[in-house]
């Protein structure tokens, strides 16, 4: 059974057989991510007919004439879908290698790193009620913050950079959790259900 069309990941019978339950799960968190990205793609498709086809738009938040945006649902897709990619590609990866968790979390890392980085500070939990070495101050408030805005064609993680300062110091906000999340769908597509593109 291919479960990595990328890496070329076939698992063999024997193990097929031994983990029904993991591969359900997976099943599962492949029919919510697919779900999510089919509500975010189109409310991504209106914005788009409604800007038309040669301009180019970015914004955050509802600004007119953007006001039907269901923004608090979109934000929460974001959550929702990092929070499901990374428990399914975490799941994968540790199939892939023979139960090994450290190796599943490299996978993770290797497949989807801003995702799995944006989880771990904003969907997962917030780091601002749990920081870790090497957040910055404006980290912690960035990650309460509005957390997605639309940029050309689609919604997007991190819609801004945020600099505080004060006392002679400087915080900014991390650059590398930027990620859509029809983008990274359409990659989760080719590595794991190929006939899905041609939706």
């Amino acid at each position: 059974m291919i479960i990595d069309y990328c890496e070329n990941i076939d698992l063999p019978q024997d193990v097929v057989e031994a983990h029904p339950n993991d591969l359900s799960a997976s099943a599962y968190l492949a029919d919510g991510l697919r779900f999510l990205h089919r509500q975010v793609k189109r409310i991504e498709e209106r914005v788009r007919e409604q800007v038309g086809p040669d301009m180019r738009t970015a914004f955050v938040g509802r600004p007119p004439p953007f006001e039907w945006i269901p923004l608090g649902l979109v934000a929460c897709s974001f959550h929702w879908y990092a929070v499901s990619a990374c428990n399914l590609t975490r799941l994968i990866g540790w199939l892939s290698y023979k139960e090994d968790s450290s190796k599943a979390t490299a996978y993770v890392e290797r497949v989807i790193p801003e995702v799995r980085l944006w989880r771990n500070k904003v969907a997962a939990h917030f780091a601002r009620t749990d920081p870790r070495a090497g957040d910055t101050l404006a980290d912690l408030v960035a990650s309460v913050m509005v957390p997605v805005g639309f940029d050309d064609d689609a919604f997007y993680t991190q819609p801004f950079s945020l600099t505080l300062g004060g006392a002679g110091k400087r915080s900014t906000t991390r650059r590398d959790m930027r990620w859509s999340l029809t983008h990274v769908h359409r990659q989760l597509c080719r590595r794991y259900w190929p006939d899905d593109l041609e939706e």
